[in-house]
């Protein structure tokens, strides 16, 4: 009787915890507004647009004058056909850009911006 009594005890337990709320742990190294930007061209990459603005949109969030996102999240809205956005975006990236370094990401984001631009504004070829 103790023998069942115990395991009648575990296996409630088991069902309590195994029900319960998920646990979420918090990794804080993967909550960085660079985790999020390279996440961003990642999804990029995938095509996955909504998602890649979402992670550009985070590591704004985080860290509002990270050049990186602004100039991610002009290159996801352009390829989304929102160029009005995309400019805004990346002139907003140009405005903080404050070393050689993010004034040269700023310019290759303005070179890939109009490289979409030519291409949605291009007539159809035959």
């Amino acid at each position: 009787m103790v023998k069942l009594r115990c395991l009648v005890t575990v296996w409630l337990s088991l069902l309590i915890v195994g029900c319960g709320p998920d646990t979420i742990f918090l990794r804080p190294g993967l909550d960085t507004p660079a985790q999020h930007v390279e996440n961003g061209q990642q999804l990029l990459q995938r095509g996955k647009l909504e998602d890649a603005c979402r992670e550009f949109m985070r590591a704004k969030e985080l860290e509002p004058l990270y050049v990186k996102a602004h100039v991610g999240l002009g290159i996801a809205l352009a390829r989304k056909g929102d160029l009005a956005g995309a400019s805004a975006s990346m002139d907003q990236a140009r405005r903080i850009a404050g070393n050689s370094e993010e004034i040269a990401e700023v310019r290759k984001g303005y070179e890939q911006l109009e490289t979409i631009r030519r291409r949605q504004t291009a007539p159809p070829s035959e």
